[in-house]
């Protein structure tokens, strides 16, 4: 299709009179409400109105309502505009269409091994996050606002989890058992919230906001992120506030000036972080690492490995029922839930279906990421090591959407024109 589009003579890039046109602003104004609501509504308030997560229910109800939204955004494009594409959207699109073919495969397998039932959080999550490409539809300086708007959302929930933490009560539902107060803000789990805050900090440095505005945001975010409760996503976004923090430092300066400062700034970090950690946890914010860090939770994400003890090298390779693998994990290694995404993937699909797939996804971070900001690249690396110490990867909800919205959201223009093939 991309290919289609780019020889066709009638695909013109469009002039930018016509681009801020009403019905394209409309469009952008449409499709940024949805993108919020993707993020949003989260499964647990899904739930109160339709049977997004549970097993009961119609076919359209497992599917997050903003798809409907984007799918529509999509078609009005399609049908009212004709874009060329740069040579970078052109790969990213091609890489979309083999990653959506590569879902299409697997679902396949999987319905064909009579799995089809579990798969289907390969659809919401990651066909549905493919829907970042509609970003194409609208000018790289529009595409910018969409990043900042889900950074400024990301950040109006951590302000909301610091009132949830003063007031010791959630504004939204959250089911699980905790044995020291842990806020949510709008993310629907402390871990969650623990992860937006840690990527938000590296997305903030991506805007073109002041310094000021984002030294004082990536105040709360720090504040918001002791308060989460998220022992992993804390210390890893510490140290990514810390790389960004000292790589700021000094710009414009000479080689030599630059150097001085960064070490100035370092010592200084050096000695306010035990300032920091005192004050998080004289608040009780740091009530989760009393236990220190291998505690039963840590232990838990470790202990769910030895499930493929009781499988076979047939289920290995080609995966197996979940719902047994479920049962293993809760008579055999009394654990209620199994917090691995890799265990997940790997029991459903096998190795080799999840190579598969880590092999397409990688192919089409890849291609997304060329070219990108530092800050960009550094919010990718902290999302894949904080979401591959739980079940985020392998479970409905927005986590994918949100990441590659804003790398493509906060890709650097470039010059923009008809490619040929």
């Amino acid at each position: 299709m991309p290919s289609a589009i780019m020889d066709s003579p009638s695909a013109v890039t469009v002039p930018a009179a016509s681009r801020a046109s009403p019905l394209l602003s409309a469009m952008f104004l449409l499709f940024a409400g949805l993108v919020l609501m993707r993020i949003g509504l989260t499964p647990l308030l899904l739930d109160l109105a339709i049977n997004y997560t549970a097993d009961q229910g119609s076919i359209a109800e497992k599917l997050h309502p903003a798809l409907y939204g984007f799918v529509l955004v999509g078609f009005l494009g399609l049908i009212c505009f004709r874009l060329a594409l740069d040579a970078w959207e052109v790969r990213v699109v091609r890489a979309i269409l083999a990653f959506v073919g590569g879902l299409i495969v697997l679902i396949l397998a999987a319905t064909l091994a009579g799995r089809g039932g579990n798969a289907g959080f390969l659809i919401d999550t990651y066909a549905g996050a493919c829907f970042c490409v509609l970003l194409f539809l609208f000018p790289p300086a529009w595409r910018n606002v969409v990043g900042q708007v889900v950074v400024g959302w990301l950040v109006i929930s951590a302000i909301v989890a610091l009132v949830e933490f003063g007031l010791k009560i959630r504004f939204q539902p959250f089911t699980e058992t905790e044995y020291s107060f842990r806020p949510i803000g709008f993310a629907g789990h402390p871990l969650d919230l623990g992860l937006w805050t840690a990527v938000a900090l590296c997305f903030c440095a991506a805007t073109d906001w002041s310094r000021r505005t984002k030294l004082a945001v990536g105040a709360i975010l720090l504040v918001a992120l002791g308060a989460s409760g998220a022992r992993l996503a804390l210390m890893v976004g510490l140290t990514s506030a810390l790389i960004i923090a000292i790589a700021a430092t000094g710009s414009g300066l000479s080689a030599r000036k630059r150097l001085e400062w960064r070490i100035i700034a370092l010592t200084g970090a050096i000695l306010v972080v035990p300032f920091i950690i005192g004050a998080l946890y004289a608040a009780g914010a740091l009530d989760r690492f009393q236990g220190g860090i291998a505690d039963s939770n840590a232990r838990a994400r470790v202990d769910i490995y030895r499930v493929f003890d009781y499988l076979s090298w047939q289920d290995i390779l080609f995966g197996t029922d979940i719902a047994w693998v479920r049962k293993i994990a809760r008579d055999r290694l009394q654990l209620e839930f199994i917090e691995s995404s890799i265990v997940i993937f790997v029991s459903q699909f096998g190795v080799i279906g999840t190579l598969f797939f880590v092999s397409l996804f990688a192919w089409l971070l890849r291609v997304l990421l060329t070219g990108a900001k530092p800050a960009v690249l550094l919010g990718t690396l902290v999302f894949f090591i904080v979401i591959l110490s739980s079940n985020g990867l392998s479970s409905k909800g927005s986590s994918v959407f949100t990441l590659l919205t804003l790398i493509v959201a906060f890709r650097p223009d470039s010059k923009r024109g008809q490619v040929r093939r």
